[in-house]
């Protein structure tokens, strides 16, 4: 008694169609692979610069004038290595009682994996991520 049988068709030229379907479609699921990554990453990117300019613009409403220490507090925030961090105060930032805004703002150069595969084709390989922070000084 045989239990299994093979259909009378399913020999020669048909045993591969499998192999070659997976071959066409692997590249396909590898780019929607990399590119969920690469949107995690820059997504990821982003929030650690928004982050940094909110502690930087933290630090900017006890210490109005020190724009240096406003943008060390942003690099030592955890930001990716590209990072370049600006810090202003505007208005009356040194009187008491006065109306002055520290803007912190983080800007860092994203490189994707999977664009890479593209810049044959005119897509850029990176993208610009800048985060921006306000917040009204205490005085």
């Amino acid at each position: 008694m045989q239990l299994f049988r093979r259909h009378p068709r399913a020999t020669g030229a048909r045993c591969g169609q499998s192999l070659v379907e997976f071959a066409f479609l692997t590249p396909v699921l590898l780019l929607i692979l990399l590119g969920t990554i690469d949107l995690g990453r820059l997504y990821a990117n982003y929030v650690d610069l928004k982050h940094a300019a909110r502690d930087g613009a933290g630090y900017g409403l006890l210490k109005p004038t020190d724009t240096a220490g406003m943008k060390s507090r942003v690099l030592a925030a955890g930001v990716p290595v590209n990072t370049t961090p600006t810090a202003d105060c505007i208005g009356t930032c040194t009187t008491v009682g006065g109306t002055g805004t520290v803007v912190v703002s983080a800007t860092s150069t994203f490189s994707p994996i999977t664009l890479g595969f593209f810049t044959w084709m005119g897509v850029p390989g990176s993208v610009t991520l800048t985060a921006i922070a306000q917040m009204r000084v205490l005085s």
